[in-house]
Formats: structure tokens, C-alpha cells, sequence
């Protein structure tokens, strides 16, 4: 970008230097500013090294675009902050779209699905893919906020991990039914490196006890818990 739209963005850092993310326009179209998430109490225990987690996130989205992955395009960066073009609303949003008829919101969760699958076919991951980190922008998908990645070496854990992450989020959605996430289940099933999902269901069954340990609380579950009793119940 030009030395003008340099100088606009940091007058915005200036402004806005306690904002992690902050959109902005400039000549007609929207980026985002983001910076290093400032942190207190017990979110310091938490997340003992927010600084190193927006470096390393940086690093990682500069590497994926080398790789010509789905992810937004960086147009500005320094040692505490960069600036991404807008890639479009997040699959949340269009779930919560109630003009989207059953099978728009098929094709756009459909093409998540299948965006997330060629990620791992070229051996990338994400770490959390979840809807509300991820865009759909007539039929583009991009990823957003890789933060979350992983430091384990097991690539097989790594696409594991993302895929329960993707069908988790699915599951935390009230605007998506349970047919819906059934169909982007079969469909995912389908395209999907078969090893891959044999090793995701093989975890998933390991792990079902703790369906059954917690289904007497279901009645008085909160949304995360309920996306747990979905996950389980809707894929097999």
C-alpha cells in the first residue's frame, strides 16, 4: 500500500491503541486493524504471552498466502500490528441471515467444508476453525485467526482437531438445524480424506463416555455443553 494509507493506519493505531481489532475504510474498502490483545487479572495466567501468539499469527497467514492458502490478504505489518483486507461476512452472520433458504445455507457451509478439506489434502492446518473465524464471499472461502494452532507435531491430531472444531462450531449454532449439520456431515464424510475421518471417529468414540456421564445435566445444559451433546449425537 501507499506511504498515504501507511500514515492513516498508524494515526489509527494512535487512536484506537487499546483496540485489538478495529475496522476501518479507507477509498471505498474495508480492511481491519489488529493488534496484540492487552490483558489483565487472570487473563495473564491464561494467556501469559499475547504479544508472541499475534507474532506468531502473523507469521503464520504471511507463510499461508506464500502457499497460495484461503486466507486474507495482509497489506500492512509491523513488529505490533498488521492490517488485513476484508474478505466478507463470517459464516455466523449468513447462518443468522433469515432471508438464506435451507439450501443457500447448505451451499455456503458446504463450501467451508470443502475449503477445509483442501487445506488438509495440501497438508496445512488451521487450529480453530470455527464459523465465526471463517468467511464465505460468493462461494470464496478465507480463513481467519489462526492464533489457536497447535505445537504438536502429529499431523494426523492436527486435522483431527480442526475437523472437531468445524463441526463443534456447526453445533453451536441455534440458526443451524440438525438435518442441516447432518447434510454437511455426509458431505464432509464424502470428500474427505477417508484415514482422516476413520481417525477423527475413532477419537470421537474414545471420548463418548463423557456424552453419557453428562446427558442427566442436558435439561439445564448452556450452549457449550449443548454443542457437545450435538457433536456426539449427530455424528457417528
Amino acid at each position: 500500500m501507499n506511504a498515504s494509507f501507511r500514515a492513516y493506519v498508524d494515526q489509527l493505531r494512535d487512536v484506537h491503541k487499546d483496540s485489538r481489532v478495529y475496522k476501518f475504510s479507507y477509498q471505498g474498502r474495508d480492511f481491519w486493524l489488529k493488534q496484540p490483545e492487552k490483558l489483565s487479572g487472570i487473563w495473564l495466567l491464561l494467556k501469559p504471552n499475547p504479544k508472541q501468539s499475534f507474532i506468531n499469527e502473523l507469521h503464520v497467514l504471511l507463510d499461508l498466502a506464500r502457499q497460495q492458502a484461503p486466507v486474507p490478504n495482509v497489506v500492512y505489518y509491523g513488529d505490533d500490528f498488521f492490517v488485513l483486507e476484508d474478505a466478507g461476512f463470517s459464516i455466523s452472520h449468513w447462518m443468522d441471515e433469515p432471508a438464506l433458504s435451507q439450501a443457500q445455507k447448505f451451499r455456503i457451509l458446504s463450501d467451508a467444508a470443502q475449503a477445509l478439506i483442501d487445506l488438509h489434502q495440501r497438508g496445512l492446518v488451521h487450529g480453530r476453525p470455527a464459523v465465526r473465524d471463517i468467511t464465505w464471499n460468493n462461494g470464496k472461502i478465507t480463513f481467519l485467526d489462526f492464533e489457536s494452532r497447535s505445537n504438536s507435531q502429529n499431523n494426523d491430531w492436527l486435522i483431527t482437531r480442526d475437523t472437531l472444531f468445524f463441526f463443534n462450531s456447526l453445533c453451536r449454532e441455534d440458526s443451524i438445524s440438525d438435518r442441516l449439520i447432518t447434510e454437511i456431515v455426509t458431505y464432509y464424510q464424502a470428500h474427505c480424506n477417508g484415514r482422516n475421518w476413520a481417525i477423527m471417529i475413532n477419537y470421537l468414540t474414545r471420548f463418548r463416555w463423557l456424552y453419557y456421564l453428562f446427558f442427566p445435566f442436558k435439561p439445564f445444559a448452556k450452549k457449550d455443553l449443548i454443542a457437545i451433546y450435538r457433536l456426539f449425537e449427530l455424528i457417528h
